[in-house]
């Protein structure tokens, strides 16, 4: 499993918990940052939805995969989802 050597398997399972459980406000945006999402879309619209009512223009990234497949259905899930989190990263470089 791939995705393993780059993330803590804790902290996944740590922000899919707090994920859950946490409140947020609508529209939140910070000058200066950006928010990324992974978002697949077999989890439904209602995610979709979620990250852009509560985040101000954030920049989603769609896959044709169930919630957290990325992790644990393969390559052709892992890849191009952590290639999608290294462009993330290098952009706010």
């Amino acid at each position: 499993m791939g995705c393993f050597s780059k993330f803590n398997p804790e902290s996944i399972k740590n922000e899919y918990y707090t994920d859950l459980l946490t409140w947020l406000k609508d529209d939140i945006h910070v000058e200066g940052t950006k928010v990324h999402f992974i978002y697949a879309n077999k989890m439904g619209q209602k995610y979709l939805k979620r990250y852009k009512k509560y985040f101000r223009d954030p920049e989603i990234r769609e896959f044709d995969m169930q919630h957290e497949q990325w992790l644990f259905g393969g390559e052709q899930y892992t890849g191009p989802v952590l290639k999608a989190i290294d462009e993330f990263m290098e952009v706010n470089q």
